[in-house]
């Protein structure tokens, strides 16, 4: 097997200088997983919630594929959805999968079952959970359309122990007077800042009221300081909001997140880390290892390399570190000694989450 220390350099090379250069076997560094794609909250920032999904992965099926992702080599399973906590044999499925095996185990939650299911949260293997908060009480409980939510939520955080918290905040027009305070209301509960902007191409928004929630062009700097400020990104990753909230025309980089992540749909299609693009397999007919190593996954990776595609926000702080290999290497490395208990991904994932679309 191709050694991660090759693998990496093989993607920026493929990536920006010729795609010759692109691994011949992708091997994905993290899988996001919806084991269901239901939600009970009310977003106005997203339709998920507006439909009634079959979740068509049984218990058994999980469980393999948990194993088979590990098998792959692949150290990092980002739990997502929909609402994760909704499936109600997520907890079985993380205990009888061989769970060891990931670095990793992230649980993106709109946080509204954390007081509930705590002590579920806190003896699973779980090791980070991030919390999807878009601004203070008032601002938060409009935008996810559910009174209480904001309490929930940060009562939910609470009670959790042992574990890496986050809260993800889209960045948006109704809350971009508060995000100083989320931070400080973040950092009083121990955890962490983690940021996504709206997109426009993906499916699951289109009914959405992103009109409401689009920052005006007074809001643009004040959201801009926040990131550049506060939360310290390079400034790479500020100009790139700054111009994408203010609809200039960007020249968007290669898209590399084919080659860095997969995701596996709650009715088991397989996307090249790419919600636009259509599935490229489905692990209900097929198994994950012989889709990552089939002509239509690294077909698809390749047209996103090239950008033959609708074009979205997903993981673009990746495809933004990769075209800044050498400013995102100094900014790491400024980082990692200014922060040594942080985590310590390789470097094209090691961002906030800036354009890894949260869904709860």
């Amino acid at each position: 097997m191709l050694s991660r220390a090759f693998y990496l350099p093989q993607v920026w090379l493929g990536s920006q200088i010729s795609d010759k250069f692109l691994p011949s076997t992708i091997r994905p560094l993290s899988a996001h997983i919806k084991f269901t794609e239901n939600c009970q909250a009310g977003c106005i920032s997203c339709d998920y919630w507006k439909s009634r999904w079959q979740d068509r992965i049984s218990t058994d099926r999980a469980v393999e594929l948990l194993d088979e992702i590990s098998g792959a080599g692949i150290g990092t399973l980002r739990l997502t959805g929909g609402e994760p906590l909704l499936r109600k044999d997520l907890f079985e499925i993380l205990h009888r999968a061989n769970a060891t095996a990931f670095k990793h185990i992230i649980l993106q939650t709109n946080g509204l079952l954390l007081k509930k299911l705590h002590k579920e949260v806190n003896d699973s293997p779980i090791t980070k959970v991030a919390v999807s908060i878009d601004g203070l009480k008032e601002s938060n409980d409009l935008i996810r359309g559910i009174q209480g939510y904001f309490d929930l939520g940060v009562e939910g955080i609470k009670l959790l122990r042992g574990k890496k918290l986050a809260i993800s905040v889209t960045l948006n027009r109704l809350s971009a007077d508060e995000l100083e305070k989320l931070a400080d209301l973040a950092h009083s509960l121990g955890a962490d800042i983690e940021f996504n902007i709206l997109s426009r191409s993906l499916s699951f928004l289109k009914d959405a009221d992103l009109n409401s929630m689009w920052p005006q062009v007074s809001d643009v700097p004040k959201i801009a300081k926040f990131v550049r400020e506060s939360l310290k990104r390079p400034e790479y990753e500020t100009d790139y909001i700054t111009r994408y909230y203010n609809n200039e025309t960007l020249a968007e980089p290669p898209c590399v997140l084919g080659y860095l992540q997969v995701f596996v749909m709650s009715n088991g299609d397989v996307l090249t880390g790419c919600y636009p693009l259509n599935p490229v397999g489905n692990i209900l007919k097929d198994s994950l290892a012989s889709i990552l190593a089939s002509e239509a996954y690294s077909r698809q990776c390749l047209a996103m390399i090239r950008r033959e595609c609708p074009g979205c926000t997903c993981g673009i702080e990746s495809s933004l570190a990769m075209k800044h290999a050498a400013s995102s290497a100094l900014f790491e490395l400024k980082h990692l000694k200014l922060n040594p208990n942080v985590d310590k991904s390789p470097l094209p994932v090691a961002a906030t989450g800036v354009g890894e679309t949260s869904h709860t």
